[in-house]
């Protein structure tokens, strides 16, 4: 029996240094709850009408409670590429995002040019966008709206 207590004891020594190893703490009273987080992809689509899009940016930015956590390139082919952005913005609420193509393909009308992955902590987060600059492959400004669409 003392054997056992003993064993049992050891076990429970070890449990527990393997938990302070790992950073595990005991909840206290007074502790938040834990908080639960949302992945959700956002959409950006630029329509630019009847003229064809070569370049774009655009500025998003997001309310608190939202985490900006990655970006990914479009769906035609004119953007299959990720668009540039700073990577430290990221970790902000504002992020300026942008591409070109010089290639003879190139969208008109409604097209997905990038998809921005975020992290919600808080529901029903809105979000304000503004595109800053579309432009044909000559360079010249185009008329385009912007707009997010949620997955």
């Amino acid at each position: 029996m003392t054997r056992r207590l003993l064993d049992i004891g050891v076990l429970g020594s070890v449990v527990l240094l393997a938990a302070a190893g790992l950073g595990w703490t005991a909840a206290q009273p007074g502790d938040q709850p834990a908080v639960n987080a949302v992945f959700r992809a956002l959409d950006v689509v630029i329509d630019s009408g009847e003229s064809e899009l070569a370049a774009y940016q655009f500025e998003l930015r997001v309310p608190k409670g939202v985490e900006l956590v990655g970006v990914e390139n479009g769906e035609h082919p004119a953007f299959a590429k990720a668009p540039y952005y700073d990577p430290r913005a990221l970790g902000g609420g504002r992020i300026i995002i942008a591409a070109f193509d010089t290639g003879d393909d190139l969208p008109t009308g409604k097209t997905r040019v990038c998809r921005v992955h975020v992290r919600e902590t808080v529901p029903g987060a809105r979000y304000n966008i503004k595109l800053t600059v579309a432009a044909d492959a000559d360079g010249r400004s185009i008329e385009a709206d912007i707009e997010i669409h949620e997955e």
